[in-house]
């Protein structure tokens, strides 16, 4: 068995994942910005609803960069100084494995597929992962393609701050899935467009693989996303497949899984 832990900025997915790669009894709950009180909800979710016998690792997606098994910061969460590796000891003595949550769930979402991928989680921020032949690409690990800021509506923001779903939740008033006018549809392809087509035009990807709340809405904004691009797009710069990620919700999980057995097998 596997543990495998998805934090994210707003909400945190707990699963255990069998050698055969079956997800069972994953539980959602609320990421407190407060470090003591997500711990305290942590351990009480994983010792209620699941048993670590028998436990071969435990794999931890993270919002931020990692480097030597360490993250170096959780992006849109307050936590500073945080050994998330000893905290996470108390539970088991199997080893701990931690990456990034966008290069975890690219990990798995193009997996076996040929050529060059950039995935991206609009969620409560943005966050992505570049990938060849269904791998991780090792030069560029730490790629933060919501930081990246633009010109927008007069002002210099990041992408995120405009184009996640959070943005969108802020500026419409309402979630993803209540979105309706494809007016507003439009803008939100707008927004997205602002940031995606420097990532296409410097990287010359196959595909983009849409996640998160925002980016699994992607049949409701395709065509004019696609339209604004082939405008944007320098002379040379090939429109990529746009596709929407087929774990949808339990990409970063199946990632998790994916990277402890790899890590696994080349200790």
């Amino acid at each position: 068995m596997y543990l495998c832990i998805d934090i994210g900025g707003t909400k945190t997915l707990v699963a255990l994942v069998s050698e055969r790669r079956r997800i069972l009894n994953p539980v959602r709950f609320p990421t407190a910005p407060d470090q003591k009180q997500f711990f305290n909800d942590l351990f009480s979710q994983i010792r209620n609803n699941f048993s670590l016998k028998d436990l071969r690792a435990i794999s931890v997606a993270i919002p931020g960069p990692v480097k030597d098994n360490q993250p170096l910061w959780f992006a849109n969460l307050p936590w500073d100084d945080l050994d998330l590796t000893a905290q996470l000891k108390k539970l088991s003595p199997a080893p701990i494995f931690l990456a990034n949550d966008a290069n975890l769930a690219g990990l798995a979402e193009t997996e076996n597929l040929p050529g060059s991928s950039i995935y991206l989680t609009f969620s409560t921020g943005i966050g992505g992962s570049i990938l060849h032949d269904g791998a991780i690409d090792p030069s560029i690990l730490n790629f933060e393609p919501g930081h990246d800021k633009y010109n927008y509506k007069g002002e210099l923001v990041e992408w995120e701050d405009f184009a996640s779903a959070e943005a969108i939740r802020k500026h419409f008033g309402k979630m993803t899935s209540e979105i309706k006018n494809k007016r507003d549809w439009v803008d939100i392809s707008c927004r997205i467009a602002t940031g995606l087509h420097p990532i296409i035009a410097n990287f010359h990807p196959d595909r983009i693989i849409f996640g998160g709340p925002l980016g699994l809405a992607l049949k409701k904004y395709h065509q004019p996303l696609e339209k604004q691009l082939s405008v944007a797009l320098p002379d040379g710069a090939t429109m990529p497949q746009l596709l929407t990620a087929k774990h949808k919700h339990e990409s970063v999980i199946h990632g998790c899984y994916l990277y402890a057995k790899h890590q696994l097998t080349t200790r």
